[in-house]
Formats: structure tokens, sequence, C-alpha cells
């Protein structure tokens, strides 16, 4: 090793004797034909070559033009043919040297130049007009060539289809095919169930909340927002929500698919019962056998049980990668994403306890279990790519990952990092067993009482959530409505046990207290309770060491009451909800509801709510 050193020392000594008094464009003239006689070689010669050295020249040319930091014409032409050679592109000059072309074979890049710099980006996929492209023009204007660069490989990789030109083209062309019929449903009529119209769409809509492709970006479907994400859309109005997105691609297959070659959905469109339109039969004159799919591609991959796995491979018919999935316990996948997101290990184990804070310093504990009965139904996987063949697939597609990111931000929120210094020192104990993909029960004791009291709730889908309490009592069928509407609220397990901890509270007092009793009677005939906690808990990791108090303010709600307001705390671990009650089916929000108070605005998702009468939780 020390005599490989000493070699390449003596050399690097040569080379800077020989290039010391030469100008830099010299020395870059040189590589630039040594990278030019190894990309530009017969196949022969680049079979006796070393297949490292065309990498290794263009790394080398790349730092010699970021060391120049030249800003000609010339200096520019240089590092796109550098860039696109990175990026396995072709280039090449117009006639008159102003204009530098990336080429592909599904997609170019025009780069119109001047005596100035660069004057316009225009980007043109296979068998469209070129369009200019604001996002590559501020790359190059700011000499962001990696990005660019960048960017250019992301286009490259999404067009990167197997197969000869032919194939190509075809495959694209079923692809825009596909987009066509998704915007068709989009947008077609429905009746507005949320106040918040981005918020609808996204929740309710029949293909969530899509955005068209544009500048070599795939069309983008946004299908889920938790009540956190749709809180810092508020607060954040300018930044990119933390929905759950799933990118509309094409992919390659063994064997076969049939695919559309045309639109399959007639106009006018003809809307079946399920509120979807008709489509055409899949035929020889708007169809053909191609060796690909399409695809979903969720960003970010999203934890799925191997039961949702399995509904989703019955819709398409196609089967999901076995190379892509890694089985494990679900409570464990959850827990690893955790982890991940806190930059930690660790792994789970059977019953381990995870502590949440609250407001007031409250701590609660939760225990996460499997159901005894066949817990490898209870196995879950990442998964990042879904197959499909048809766009009737993608709305039932849809509706399972909302399912499954339901189930997910209700476990989410109670599986912390945070750890108190004694487990003994929780104020509240609870063991939450996942029985299926759609049920899950919370048990806990109750206050003052050594009687086990189970809290089962239901998942028949992401929009209905209910909660049903065992024993039974004599309020029972209003503290189940009561729960319900406060979990589908906040979708926060740690909140909902609060506001049933306190509920079980004041009913215990009732047996004491005559002047309770009164109230409490009142409260359920009126549904309009504000004992509650008016403080949710998000998903979002928790901080390791305890909140400051939180402070509160005196304010007056819409029936003259005076209640005490939380305000959200710093570290953005808490947010302020309200509950109302139901309203009849007849005259749930077809249109948009008057808000009474417009600066209070509705964030969080849920059906047939209002702020016509809140309640505190």
């Amino acid at each position: 090793m020390a005599g490989y050193a000493t070699g390449d020392k003596c050399i690097i000594s040569e080379l800077r004797s020989k290039y010391a008094g030469r100008p830099w464009s010299e020395t870059q003239q040189l590589v630039r034909r040594c990278l030019a006689s190894a990309a530009h070689a017969p196949e022969t010669d680049k079979s006796k070559a070393d297949s490292s050295s065309s990498p290794v020249l263009i790394s080398c040319l790349a730092k010699l033009y970021e060391a120049m930091n030249e800003c000609s014409v010339s200096a520019i032409i240089s590092r796109l043919e550098t860039i696109a050679m990175q990026r396995g592109l072709g280039s090449h000059l117009s006639p008159t040297e102003s204009t530098c072309y990336l080429t592909s074979d599904m997609f170019y890049v025009e780069v119109l130049l001047s005596g100035d710099g660069v004057q316009d980006v225009k980007l043109a996929l296979h068998g469209e007009a070129p369009e200019s492209s604001e996002t590559l023009l501020e790359l190059l204007r700011l000499k962001k060539y990696e990005e660019f660069s960048a960017k250019l490989d992301c286009l490259n990789s999404f067009y990167n289809i197997p197969g000869d030109n032919e194939i190509k083209i075809k495959i694209y062309n079923t692809l825009q095919c596909l987009e066509k019929d998704l915007l068709k449903i989009s947008n077609l009529p429905r009746s507005l169930e949320v106040c918040d119209v981005h918020v609808d769409t996204v929740l309710n809509g029949r293909i969530g909340c899509i955005v068209p492709r544009r500048e070599g970006t795939p069309m983008t479907i946004e299908y889920y927002l938790s009540p956190y994400d749709i809180l810092m859309e508020t607060k954040n109005a300018e930044q990119t929500t933390g929905g759950r997105l799933a990118l509309v691609t094409a992919g390659t297959i063994d064997g076969t698919q049939r695919l559309p070659t045309s639109s399959l959905i007639p106009q006018p469109p003809q809307i079946a019962s399920q509120g979807l339109p008709v489509f055409s039969p899949l035929e020889d004159s708007n169809s053909d056998e191609l060796p690909s799919c399409f695809l979903l591609r969720l960003r970010p991959p999203l934890a799925m049980m191997s039961s949702i796995v399995l509904r989703v491979q019955k819709i398409t018919g196609l089967t999901l990668s076995d190379s892509d999935l890694k089985w494990m316990p679900y409570p464990q996948l959850l827990l690893e994403n955790i982890l991940e997101e806190n930059g930690r290990t660790g792994s789970w184990e059977n019953g381990d306890a995870h502590f949440v804070l609250l407001p007031k310093n409250q701590t609660y504990s939760f225990a996460l279990s499997e159901a005894m009965e066949n817990p490898t139904s209870l196995e879950g996987s990442f998964v990042r790519d879904i197959p499909f063949s048809h766009p009737a697939h993608v709305p039932a597609l849809l509706e399972l990952l909302r399912h499954q990111s339901a189930l997910n931000t209700l476990l989410f929120s109670c599986i912390t990092c945070y750890r108190p210094c004694k487990a003994s020192e929780a104020d509240f104990h609870c063991e939450v067993i996942l029985e299926n993909d759609s049920s899950l029960s919370l048990h806990f004791c109750q206050a003052h009482s050594d009687s086990l009291t189970v809290l089962l709730v239901n998942i028949d889908d992401s929009r209905q959530i209910s909660c049903r309490l065992f024993p039974r009592g004599r309020m029972d069928a209003l503290t189940d409505d009561y729960l319900s509407r406060v979990l589908k609220r906040c979708m926060s397990i740690p909140v909902t046990m609060r506001a049933l901890y306190w509920r079980l509270t004041a009913t215990l007092t009732v047996e004491t207290s005559p002047e309770a009793s009164s109230l409490i009677t009142t409260e359920n005939e009126t549904l309009a309770a504000s004992t509650s906690c008016p403080v949710a808990e998000t998903n979002v990791s928790l901080p390791l060491e305890e909140p400051a108090e939180i402070p509160m303010e005196t304010s007056v709600d819409v029936s003259g009451n005076e209640t005490n307001t939380v305000f959200a705390a710093s570290v953005g671990s808490y947010y302020v909800i309200s509950a109302t009650s139901p309203q009849s089916v007849d005259t749930v929000n077809t249109e948009t509801p008057v808000k009474p108070y417009p600066a209070h605005r509705d964030v969080f998702p849920g059906q047939h709510w209002s702020t016509n009468e809140p309640m505190t939780i």
C-alpha cells in the first residue's frame, strides 16, 4: 500500500510541474478530449478500456467548471454537455450555436442562450409542443447545476421505460389516456361535505386532490390529510402540506397487460349508482397488450397491513412485488417509522408501554399489543408502488389507502419516544389491542375502581369511525356518540381517552353529589358538555422534556358561557378542537355553511360537522 501511495504522489507531482504554467482552459480542453474519446470510442475499444474511466473523467470535468466559475456562453454549453453525459442523455447545438438541446427517447430540454446567459428553458415531452419551464430556468440562472442535473435525472428515470422506441411510445400514450380519464372523474360534480374545499377534495373526493402532470413532474394525487396536517396547512398556507401523496406513473411487469389506448369514459359521462362514471369495455379498438402496467407510487411509503395488501391485489388483479415487501409485526412497522423520523433505532416487544405527555403535565401510558388469535394476519410492510391497469381501480384503491392511513394515524397518536423518569408516574394506563384492520380495543381500569372497561373502536372506512363502551350503562348511548365525535375530530387516542376519563369521573361524582347529578342530566339532554379537555394532542413526536405550563385565557362560546381556551404550545404538541352535535342527513353540508366566526376556521375533517354549535373538548 505504501508503494502505491508513493507512486500516486510522484504522478501528481509530475502533473503539477507539467501544467503549472498553463491556463485552466488548456487543462480543460485536454480533459474534454479524453472524455470525448472515451464516450465516443467504438464498442471494441470500450471493452478494452477501464469501464470506470468515463465517470471519473466526467467528475473531473465538473470540478474544473466549478473551480473556474465562468459565466460565458461557451462555459454554460460545456456544463450542459457534461450534465447530459452524467445522466445518459444526448446533447447537440443548433446551427447558430444559440440553443443547446439535451435529448432522450421520450423528452428533450431546449436551453436558449444569448450573450447575457440563459434566456429560456423549454421542456418537450414526446408528441407534445415544448413549454417554458420556470423551475429549470431559475436553476440555470442561479447556477444551481447540481439541482438542474437532479431534475433531469428524475425526468429520465420517470420516462425510462424498457423496450424499443415503439413500445416506449405506446406505453407513454396509455399513460396520457389514463391521466385524461382520472381528470374527468375528478371534475364530476359532487356535494361539499367539509367547509374547506381543499380538505373536502382530499378526504372525500372520488379521486382525491389531483394535480395534472407538468414540467416533467408526474400527475400527483393527494389522498389523505390528518388533523395535524390540516392544522399545519392553516398555519403555513404558503408551504406544502404534509398529506399523503400518490404519483401516477408507468412500470414494467412480467408478461403483458391490456392497457387503454384511448379514453374509456364516453362524453357525456353516464354516472353509475356508486357515483363513478360508466367505463367502456376494453376491446382491441381502445386497448393494447403491453409489457407494462400503471403505478401508484406512494410518497411517503405507506405502512400497510397484510389484509389490506390482499384487498388491494383483489381490486387490481395484480400482485405486489415480493422483493419490495418486508413483512414484520405491524406494531413494529409503526414503531420503526416513528424512530426513523426521530433518528433513533429500537425494536418492539408485545406490550411495550409508550408515554404521551398531555396538558397540565399529565402522562398517559399506552401498551400496544396484538390480538392473540391469528397474529400472522397482523403483519405489515411498507408499500411503495401499487400496480394497476384500469382507471376504475384508482377510486377503490384510494379508499383503501385512506382506510389504512386513518388506522395508522390513530395508532401513531399513542406511539412516542417520550419516556418519564419512572413508569409508575403515569396518571393513566391503557392497553391498545389491534384486533384486525378495522377494529381495535382499548382496555383500562376506571378511576377509583378495579373494574375493567373496554372501549371498542370500529373503523369502517376513513370517514366512518365509531366507539362503543363496555360494560354497558345507563348513559352509554350518549357516551358512545360523544366519543365517536371526539375521535373523528382529532384522530387521537390519547385525547379521546382523556375525554372519556373525565366523563367517567363526572359520572362517578353524580352518585355522591345531587347538584352534580342535575348538572350531568342537563348536559346529556343538550349534548353541549364543556367539561372535557379543551386540547387535542397531535401525532407528532413529543419532546423529551416536559413542556411549560400552557397559557390559558377565558373566552365566551356561542351559547354565551365562559370557557377556558388553551392556546397551542410552542412545540406544536397540542391544538384546540371542538366537537358538535350530529345533524340529520337531510341537512348536512351540501353547500358551504355560513360560519358565524370566520376567525375560527374549521380545519378538522369529519362528516356532518359545522361550527354553529361548538362544544369544547
